[in-house]
C-alpha cells in the first residue's frame, strides 16, 4: 500500500529516493561490464557487440524523453513505480538470453523498462526538496558497488539476479513515496518548448559526453597498451566513481552556472591529459580530476534544467534522452577514430567536443 501523507518524513524520503537510485545504478552497472563478454560467448561479431549496446542507449533514450514527459501530467509515483517493476522483470529475462538476437531484444527491454523509471525519478527527487547533488552521488555509490560486484561473482548470470533483486527492492522501497507539492499541467507540456528554453545546456552535455563515450570504448584497450593490466584498470575506473561520490554531495551549494562552467573546462584539459599521460600514479590524479569535472558538469546542467521551469519531467528526460544518446552513438565514433587516428586520436578528439560544448554554451557560462 501506498503510505499516508505524513507517514515519511522529509528527511527519510529523500534518503530512501537517493536510495533508489542506488539500487538502479547498482542493477545497471553490474551487468553492464559483462554484457559485452556474454556476446562474445553467444557468437557476436564487434559490430554486433556494437549493436547490442545501440539497442540499450536508443530504447532507454525514447522511453525516457516520453515517461519524463508524461510524469509532468500524470504525475511522477506511476512512472517511478511501474518503471522499477517492469525494470526488475527486465534484469530478470536477460537470463533467457541464448542468441545474439535475443541478447539485443532483452538489454533493449532493460533499456526501456529503466528509461520509464529515471527520469520521473530524478523529478521526484528534485520536487521534493532533494540536495540533487547528493541524489545524483548515490548512482555514482551504485556504480562503485556495481562494478565490484561484478568483479567478485564473475559470472554474468547470478549478476542478472542481482539486477532483478535491486530493482525489485527499489520498487517496495517507492512504494512509502507520498504525493509531494508539483505543477500540476491540465495536458502534457510542450516539449519543443523545454528543448528550446536550454538548448544550449542540452547540446554542451551532448558534445562533452559524446566524446566521453567514444573515449570510454577503448580507454582499457588503451591503458593496455600502455602496459596497465586488470588491476589497474580496474582501479582507475574506481577512483573516478568514487571521486564523483565524493564531490557530487557537496556541489549544490555553489552556482549550478559556475558548477557547470567549470566542469567543461576542466573535461577539456583532462581528456588532454589523456593522450600524453602514461605514467601510472599521475593516471590516478587525473582520473580523480576526471571526477570532478563530470560531477560539476552533470550537477551543474541538472540543477540548471530543474531549475529552469516547472515542467521538470519533461526537461529531466531531454537530459537523460541526451545522455543516452550518446551511450549509442559515441562508441562507433570511438572506434571509427581509434582505426584511422589511434587511441590518442580519440582523446583528443573529446577535448575539442569539450571546446566546441564551451562556446556553444557561451550565454550560459556568462552568468559564471
Amino acid at each position: 500500500m501506498i503510505a499516508q501523507e505524513g507517514s515519511v518524513d522529509a528527511w527519510s524520503r529523500n534518503r530512501l529516493v537517493g536510495l533508489v537510485n542506488f539500487l538502479v545504478s547498482f542493477a545497471a552497472m553490474s551487468s553492464f561490464i559483462f554484457i559485452p563478454l556474454l556476446g562474445v560467448q553467444l557468437g557476436a561479431s564487434d559490430f554486433e557487440i556494437g549493436l547490442v549496446g545501440a539497442a540499450y542507449g536508443i530504447a532507454f533514450l525514447f522511453s525516457s524523453l516520453y515517461s519524463g514527459w508524461k510524469s509532468d501530467y500524470l504525475g511522477r509515483l506511476v512512472f517511478v513505480r511501474w518503471g522499477l517493476l517492469i525494470s526488475s522483470a527486465a534484469f530478470a529475462i536477460q537470463l533467457l538470453a541464448s542468441s545474439v538476437f535475443l541478447l539485443m531484444v532483452v538489454r533493449a527491454v532493460v533499456g526501456f523498462s529503466l528509461g520509464i523509471a529515471v527520469a520521473a525519478t530524478i523529478a521526484y527527487a528534485f520536487d521534493a526538496g532533494a540536495n540533487m547533488g547528493k541524489y545524483s552521488s548515490y548512482g555514482s555509490l551504485g556504480w562503485i558497488f556495481g562494478a565490484v560486484a561484478s568483479a567478485m561473482v564473475g559470472d554474468i548470470r547470478p549478476l542478472f539476479f542481482l539486477g532483478f533483486l535491486a530493482c525489485l527492492l527499489a520498487f517496495f522501497i517507492s512504494l512509502v513515496f507520498q504525493k509531494v507539492p508539483s505543477h500540476h499541467f491540465s495536458r502534457p507540456p510542450n516539449m519543443w518548448h523545454v528543448l528550446r528554453r536550454d538548448y544550449r545546456v542540452y547540446l554542451a552535455v551532448f558534445l562533452r559526453h559524446l566524446g566521453a563515450s567514444a573515449v570510454w570504448i577503448i580507454f582499457p584497450l588503451y591503458l593496455v597498451s600502455i602496459g596497465l593490466d586488470n588491476f589497474w584498470i580496474g582501479l582507475l575506473w574506481g577512483v573516478n566513481f568514487a571521486v564523483q561520490f565524493v564531490v557530487m554531495r557537496r556541489l549544490e551549494r555553489f552556482s549550478e552556472f559556475k558548477t557547470f562552467f567549470y566542469g567543461q573546462l576542466l573535461s577539456i584539459f583532462v581528456f588532454v591529459a589523456y593522450g600524453f599521460v602514461t605514467g601510472r600514479f599521475v593516471l590516478i590524479i587525473v582520473q580523480a580530476f576526471m571526477g570532478v569535472a563530470w560531477s560539476c558538469l552533470y550537477v551543474g546542467a541538472l540543477l540548471i534544467i530543474l531549475r529552469g521551469g516547472k515542467e521538470r519531467g519533461t526537461a529531466g528526460g531531454i537530459f537523460q534522452s541526451t545522455l543516452n544518446l550518446c551511450n549509442a552513438v559515441g562508441p562507433l565514433i570511438g572506434g571509427l577514430i581509434a582505426q584511422g587516428w589511434g587511441y590518442r586520436g580519440v582523446m583528443f578528439f573529446a577535448a575539442a567536443l569539450c571546446l566546441g560544448g564551451i562556446l556553444v554554451a557561451v550565454p550560459v557560462n556568462r552568468k559564471v
